[in-house]
């Protein structure tokens, strides 16, 4: 009589994994200074910072432009996504959608993914004239 065990407790190797020490080739010369992988992300403590561009030189340690501590902005704004432009003019995104872009809300639709963009300059300057009277 045969019995066979639950897989769990079946110690048998896949045909596709590779046996301890058995057919791994040794490793290139350029690749022997690193150690072997380990599974998980593994960052010590004593990690140098990531290097910019240039090893020579530190990465860019500045704000993106327009916000904080970063490089002015370019004559746009920043970008805004259409929930906070809605929240900058204190309605709903339906509203901006339905509303405010057929009365000439400035905005540029990126074509990939259909999702609008408006900068925050543009959008500033459309509602003083719309105060103003102006179209």
């Amino acid at each position: 009589m045969i019995t066979k065990l639950p897989n769990w407790q079946n110690k048998t190797r896949l045909p596709s994994a590779p046996k301890a020490g058995v057919g791994q080739a040794p490793k290139p010369p350029h690749l022997r200074a690193f150690p072997a992988l380990r599974g998980g992300q593994c960052c010590p403590p004593h990690c140098p910072p990531q290097p910019g561009p240039n090893v020579r030189e530190p990465g860019p340690t500045s704000a993106p432009p327009g916000y904080a501590g970063g490089p002015p902005a370019p004559e746009l704004g920043v970008p805004l996504r259409i929930e906070k432009v809605a929240a900058l003019i204190g309605c709903s995104p339906w509203t901006v959608r339905n509303t405010l872009i057929p009365r000439g809300l400035p905005h540029f639709r990126f074509n990939a993914s259909g999702r609008l963009i408006f900068y925050m300059d543009q959008v500033v300057r459309w509602i003083e004239r719309q105060q103003k009277g102006g179209s």
